[in-house]
């Protein structure tokens, strides 16, 4: 029996211990890592989960494995397989985990979607080596817009343009684990764009005992970072424990000027009755803003290089200036899960929640005392202050406030070998969005941003470019019926969700095409799976899925106009609901090596290429109905159990996705056909190896990305990348009241290599091209996000 640490417990063979990704990894002995469960999907208690399937006996004289865990503050049992990258999946889907074991051991600024970057076909993009920007993600060459994100139970997707602002949601430090569904939708996910895929991040909930931890953080940039957690554990003999934790953290931009601040709160109370019944509250605040990254185009970054920022010093008229290029986001959230043990056989799972978020982009642009325009209504004079040459530099600002109540409910009913679900879902959104103007003084003074003195018309109005009032509404039911046969080996799913989404909007700004738009979508979206146990430790599976996404933005509802011009800078289009099929077939092998494999094929109709244009110094969504698209490669995974105290992994993905159809533009088409799809890189690949013998460890993680199309006709393209990162620390067992102190340290693109990591904007063609009817058609630049440089962060925590 191979021991990991002396802390270590030895246990029986881990090919014995399945692990179901809806549940979190086998309980570790320390009274600090406790798992919580995962997302929600088919009830299955935790020690059924641990169980092999029914009929199955493990290998006679297997003893090869310890799963027992060490002891750590944060959560780190050295278990899972990879390092933390492997955890053991039994749902017939292609489907990654990451765990404590890896997440802990990574930059503590980081976020969820960085976390997952080394798992098959996980492309993940950022701004900066710290992770606390937003980032731009694929699956499958599928973008982030068309990828679900679940956490406790409710979406953490924007609820308009589908953007998961995971690091708004919850700190790194309590997160239990990340899991990657690469393609097939679980049917009871409460989203409803899940075309790519879907995410699930699961919440370190409260601790059986009482106690906490302390992080504090420093390292590039005048990176400072604080974060403490206190667990209760059990109050009495009630049956309700809690835990609460607070971070703060504050850092220089990456790239030219500005600043990063972040305050975040997460806390949750539960409490467990009975055989199985427990009701909870969760709750999150954060307050973020940042200084934004300039985008750059090819031309750009091959001239200026990570050079081209925004300006540190203002003048009239520089509307590049920083203090004028800012975001600001601030997010409350409550969820209120319960679950009732109906009967032994029925349970009943309800999680209503509350989602307010309050966004503010901020932008700069030069307006004209005289020649401006409110809509398509010419303004004699505005009167404005701080002219220069007859026109004022002012601050562009676009509020996004949304107010989201949500419904999640499934029963569960279990029969013999038979599993039945049936679910309700419910959304309702609200939210007013505006685009008005704040005046800047001689020296860069900023008016109140947020109430008054804006730039007015002369009748006193508010002068605005955009006035939307938008509502959306979700209905979404749900059944499922999951059979085993042959003594647990096979077991059959079938499935069906009907999908029916209602919005509408108006827009007060003089001249729009149409005042009232709206739009319905309703989808049936059946799925099966099937998967059968050849062994213990070898599973082979196969499913088919469809999936549904409904138009993203609000700018599909709604047209925004130019501080210059009498005509809308951006047009309402009624989009069609974009919808895929999709089929996988795989084979999972788990004992000291561990071997995932799968093939996949998706046919997308309507597929919508999320892009963005810049109005008015705002960067603003904008869709692109690219009609059909095709993707199909193999995936696979290797993760070896720790060994010696070592885990190594390798992931690799290869990758075919082609545009199906020409694009309209114009009069004319662009001949896209055959095309490779953009933000889909025909190679991807990571290499990982975790050291832990519980008082030294470390991890080294390499990613190879190849190059990507930035327009669907080919024309220009992101060269390829490579980066890499590297964990080392130390930890001892006890110093006072210290529990298992220890320092760590993360090395950031070690290579400290400058490179395009991802995409602001993606356009049809860089260059002049000769349509199909013979119009030539004039190209736009794509923007890029530009990432490099090496970060170093310093850690050192404790448990008490």
């Amino acid at each position: 029996m191979l021991l990991v640490s002396t802390t270590l417990i030895s246990v029986t063979a881990q090919a014995r211990v399945p692990y179901d990704s809806r549940h979190a990894p086998p309980h570790p002995v320390s009274r600090h890592a406790t798992p919580a469960t995962a997302a929600p999907a088919k009830a299955t208690t935790p020690a059924a989960a641990h169980k092999p399937p029914a009929g199955i006996q493990a290998a006679r004289g297997e003893d090869v494995s310890v799963i027992g865990g060490m002891r750590t503050a944060n959560g780190v049992t050295n278990t899972t397989p990879g390092g933390g990258l492997m955890a053991r999946q039994t749902l017939a889907r292609s489907q990654s985990t990451v765990t404590r074991d890896f997440i802990a051991k990574q930059a503590p600024t980081g976020n969820a979607i960085a976390m997952i970057s080394a798992l098959p076909g996980v492309i993940s993009a950022s701004t900066d080596p710290l992770g606390q920007s937003n980032t731009a993600m694929s699956i499958r060459g599928l973008q982030q817009a068309e990828i679900g994100f679940v956490y406790e139970g409710i979406p953490l997707n924007d609820s308009i343009n589908y953007t998961p602002y995971t690091q708004a949601m919850v700190d790194t430090d309590n997160i239990q684990s990340v899991t990657v569904a690469q393609g097939a939708p679980d049917i009871g996910a409460p989203v409803y764009n899940d075309v790519g895929g879907l995410v699930t991040v699961a919440l370190r909930g409260p601790q059986d005992h009482r106690g906490g931890m302390v992080d504090f953080s420093f390292g590039s940039k005048s990176l400072q970072r604080e974060y403490i957690r206190y667990d209760t554990g059990e109050i009495g003999h009630s049956g309700v424990k809690a835990f609460a934790s607070f971070s703060s953290t504050t850092n220089d931009q990456w790239r030219g000027s500005g600043v990063f601040k972040k305050y975040h709160v997460d806390s949750k109370l539960i409490k467990n009755w009975g055989e199985g019944s427990s009701a909870g509250l969760t709750f999150s605040y954060d307050n973020w803003q940042q200084g934004n990254y300039r985008p750059v185009t090819l031309t750009q970054w091959e001239q200026y290089g990570t050079s081209f920022n925004y300006t540190k010093e203002y003048f009239p008229g520089n509307t590049n200036w920083i203090g004028l290029q800012q975001y600001q986001r601030r997010s409350t959230v409550l969820i209120a899960p319960i679950k009732l043990k109906l009967s032994r056989s029925t349970t009943l799972d309800i999680t209503p929640a509350y989602m307010n978020y309050s966004e503010f982009y901020f932008g700069g642009v030069n307006i004209k005392n005289q020649g401006s325009y409110f809509g398509n209504q010419a303004i004699p004079d505005l009167n404005l202050p701080y002219q220069t040459n007859g026109v004022m530099t002012a601050s562009s600002i676009n509020p996004v406030p949304q107010k989201t109540g949500f419904l999640n409910a499934a029963l569960t009913w279990k029969a013999g070998t038979n599993t039945f679900r049936a679910g309700y879902i419910y959304s309702y959104i609200a939210l007013e969005e505006p685009i008005y103007y704040a005046p800047v003084g001689y020296d860069g003074g900023i008016a109140n941003r947020y109430s008054k003195y804006m730039v007015t018309l002369p009748d006193g109005r508010e002068y605005r470019t955009l006035d939307m009032n938008f509502k959306h509404q979700m209905n979404e039911i749900f059944i499922d019926d999951e059979l085993k046969l042959l003594g647990g080996r096979l077991t059959l799913d079938a499935g069906l969700r009907y999908l029916m989404i209602t919005r509408w909007a108006t827009n007060l700004i003089p001249g729009v095409t149409h005042y009232n738009v709206g739009g319905s979508y309703s989808q049936p979206l059946p799925q099966v799976s099937a998967s059968y146990q050849i062994t213990p430790n070898d599973q082979i599976y196969i499913d088919g899925t469809t999936s549904y996404r409904a138009p993203a933005s609000v700018q599909v509802y709604g047209e925004v106009f130019s501080t210059s011009s009498p005509n809308p800078a951006s047009k309402q289009s009624s989009l069609k609901g974009e919808y895929a099929i999709g089929e996988e077939i795989g084979y999972r092998h788990y004992s000291t090596v561990n071997v995932a494999l799968s093939l996949f094929n998706y046919n997308i109709t309507n597929n919508q290429i999320t892009s963005s244009q810049y109005i008015n110094g705002i960067p603003l969504p904008s869709p692109i109905e690219a009609g059909g698209k095709t993707s199909r490669g193999a995936q696979g995974e290797i993760g070896l159990r720790p060994w010696h105290h070592w885990s190594p992994y390798v992931s690799a993905q290869y990758l075919h996705a082609t545009t199906d159809n020409n694009i309209i533009k114009g009069n004319d088409l662009l001949p896209t056909r055959g095309k490779r799809a953009v933000q889909s890189p025909e190679f991807s690949a990571a290499v990982g190896i975790s050291y832990d013998d519980g008082s030294v460890f470390g991890n080294f993680a390499f990613n190879y990305v190849s190059s990507q199309y930035s327009t669907i006709m080919n024309d220009e393209k992101i060269p390829g990348y490579e980066t890499a990162n590297i964990t080392l620390g130390y930890r001892m067992r006890k110093l006072w009241f210290a529990e298992h102190p220890q320092f760590q340290l993360n090395v950031v693109n070690i290579g400290a290599k400058n490179y395009l990591s991802g995409f602001q904007s993606i356009s049809t063609n860089a260059q002049p091209t000769q349509g199909i009817r013979g119009t030539t058609i004039a190209g736009s630049s794509p923007l890029y996000l530009s990432a490099g440089g090496v970060a170093a962060i310093a850690s050192l925590s404790t448990g008490f």
